[in-house]
């Protein structure tokens, strides 16, 4: 004989299990629940790490919530390949755009000097318009700041900050200027 108590039992977990299927899908997961921030905890103090990123649980507004742990930004490095070694003549001066590490791109003013290649943002420090080579200096088009084509030095302003500096190397045929994310 069977038991109408087990029966109407395993009947209604069986609905119940299937409306949360409908509903949450195949994203539960008993063994590991998602923390996210914001969300619910229990012990202050309380750490757990999901994906690479901890959370720690900590007390906001009255309530427990689980909260990111601010960590350190790496510094992103990037060496790009931006002329040909050939393309740019001693005195000469090129403006390239350089692939950022955190995406788009900077552009960059390259001199050849006799102490080598010299690589400078090509925004002017006064409001960020581009500079360009006129004579033997580097003039901001929109307010007549003058830089020194080989530092980045203010010749004169408005500008009052040299023009940001990277990193320029020439090897195998090319040159290549470094840009960091910070």
């Amino acid at each position: 004989m069977i038991d109408k108590k087990s029966s109407r039992r395993a009947f209604f977990s069986a609905t119940v299990a299937s409306f949360a299927w409908l509903i949450v899908g195949d994203r539960a997961s008993a063994a590991t629940p998602a923390i996210k921030a914001g969300m619910p905890c229990k012990v202050k103090g309380r750490k757990r790490k999901v994906n690479g990123v901890t959370f720690v649980c900590r007390n906001a507004k009255g309530k427990l919530v689980w909260r990111r742990k601010p960590g350190k930004a790496a510094a992103k490095i990037v060496a790009v390949r931006v002329l040909e070694s050939s393309a740019l003549d001693l005195g000469s001066t090129k403006v390239v755009d350089v692939p950022a590490p955190n995406g788009g791109t900077t552009g960059v003013v390259l001199t050849r000097t006799d102490a080598g290649i010299t690589a400078l943002r090509v925004n002017c420090t006064h409001q960020g318009f581009p500079v360009g080579r006129v004579g033997a200096v580097l003039e901001c088009e929109l307010h007549g700041s003058r830089f020194n084509p080989e530092t980045g030095a203010v010749i004169n302003g408005p500008a009052a900050r040299p023009l940001t500096r990277y990193e320029a190397t020439e090897t195998n045929g090319g040159i290549y200027v470094t840009v960091t994310s910070n």
